[in-house]
């Protein structure tokens, strides 16, 4: 009973966040000079493609997402959701990134059977892009699929 008092106001935020349960959202196009603005660096310039995959992975980040770990990347502890900012499991290899969202860790529920290989592959593309976490990488949906596989 002691250890309620400070999971109850976690679980009341988490379930007025929506955390991953907005409603859908048609995507806006793709004004693709703002996209090169925003991704482009002096190090790495991305291409039309890639840059569509990024502004869909964000928009599809604050649907599933920023409810807990915020749309600024830095994460709510109270929650038990770290930040994402520099975070060592975003910018190590990208396996055990999928493998952490795919099959769960600690508070963050899986995401193997509610999300789509494709979607997954948007969200942590851009999740491993954003808030200077610059990793100048995307993840392919296949990718995806492999280390659902992986871990059955």
């Amino acid at each position: 009973m002691s250890h309620l008092h400070f999971l109850l106001p976690g679980a009341v935020v988490l379930g007025l966040s929506g955390c991953g349960q907005e409603p859908d959202v048609p995507p806006k196009p793709v004004d693709l000079e703002v996209a090169a603005q925003t991704w482009n660096t002096t190090d790495k310039q991305w291409g039309e493609a890639e840059l569509r995959q990024l502004v869909e992975g964000e928009r599809l980040y604050r649907k599933r997402c920023a409810g807990c770990h915020l749309s600024s990347g830095e994460g709510q502890m109270t929650l038990g959701a770290p930040a994402l900012r520099n975070s060592a499991v975003v910018k190590g290899p990208a396996g055990g990134l999928m493998t952490t969202v795919l099959f769960g860790r600690g508070t963050m529920p899986a995401f193997r059977t509610s999300m789509k290989d494709a979607d997954l592959a948007l969200i942590l593309s851009y999740v491993r892009n954003a808030w200077g976490n610059q990793q100048d990488d995307l993840i392919a949906a296949a990718d995806v699929a492999a280390a659902r596989g992986a871990g059955k």
